[in-house]
């Protein structure tokens, strides 16, 4: 059993399932699971994304970029990182008192973002097996490309990787754990031989082990930026606090952030073409 299967059996029960909220028309209830534990990851990672972008149109001289977002689901990193709205204002926007929802919201929901000036130098392609969420990414225009897939039970379809052809980095805040090295490696072989880099946050006290082994076997190095270590989100529960406490300590990782915040943290990792990473 791999690093990550068995981080995963050793918390299974005890680890927050988020699924029910996932695969929803609207991203109300989502938004609603999210904001009850306080899940900030995206917010907090949005900088660090920054930088990175920043650090890659420099290294390659480029200026408009193409994101593949691995676990995208309702956008929220697209949102995020196409406008200058922070995690606070879309919990604002979704969680507001109201009635039903119906076409008139979605209309709404559309000009929100498009009035917050979407960035058209970014252009994000979606990877996630949440066939409503990517949809509503999609159709709002947060996601370019919306590609519906359990990549760990199945290889991309030639049309798929067309769409993820070309891409300058691939980025995750939320999917690893869910998502093992079958699903990085689908995805950068996609977009190989454009030789993305990737930035990719693992809460603890999943491993990405495999996922730096697959993607060596690209040519990548890959790199533990422990200055972007961020928080993802508060415990559940005194069993979840324990069962990933016990976890971590059975690993050997450092868990004094968890054990003094509450909060569980997230290791980010940066891998990209031997000389290019700075």
């Amino acid at each position: 059993m791999g690093p990550a299967r068995a981080v995963h059996s050793s918390i299974q029960g005890a680890k927050y399932d988020f699924t029910v909220a996932y695969n929803r028309r609207w991203p109300h209830a989502y938004f609603r699971a999210h904001l009850a534990l306080d899940y900030i990851i995206p917010d907090r990672a949005k900088p660090v994304f920054e930088k990175i972008f920043a650090d890659y149109r420099r290294v390659r001289n480029k200026t408009k970029i193409k994101i593949i977002d691995i676990g995208c689901s309702y956008g929220i990193n697209a949102a995020l990182l196409r406008t200058d709205l922070n995690l606070d204002d879309l919990y604002a926007a979704y969680l507001r008192p109201g009635g039903s929802l119906s076409r008139r919201d979605e209309i709404e929901h559309r000009a929100f973002f498009h009035n917050h000036g979407l960035r058209d130098d970014i252009q994000f392609a979606g990877v996630d097996p949440s066939f409503r969420a990517v949809r509503y990414a999609r159709d709002l225009g947060l996601l370019d490309v919306g590609i519906t897939a359990d990549l760990e039970a199945r290889d991309l379809t030639d049309k798929e990787r067309c769409a993820l052809a070309d891409a300058d980095i691939v980025i995750s805040t939320g999917c690893v754990g869910y998502a093992t090295e079958r699903t990085f490696a689908h995805v950068y072989k996609a977009s190989a031989a454009s030789r993305p880099w990737v930035a990719a946050f693992a809460m603890h006290p999943f491993s990405y082990e495999n996922i730096a082994a697959a993607l060596r076997g690209f040519g990548l190095e890959t790199r533990l930026v422990n200055r972007f270590r961020q928080r993802q989100r508060r415990f559940s529960a005194p069993t979840e606090r324990q069962a990933i406490l016990t976890t971590m300590s059975k690993l050997g990782m450092e868990d004094r952030l968890e054990r003094t915040t509450g909060y569980i943290y997230a290791s980010c990792y940066i891998s990209a073409p031997p000389g290019e990473m700075l």
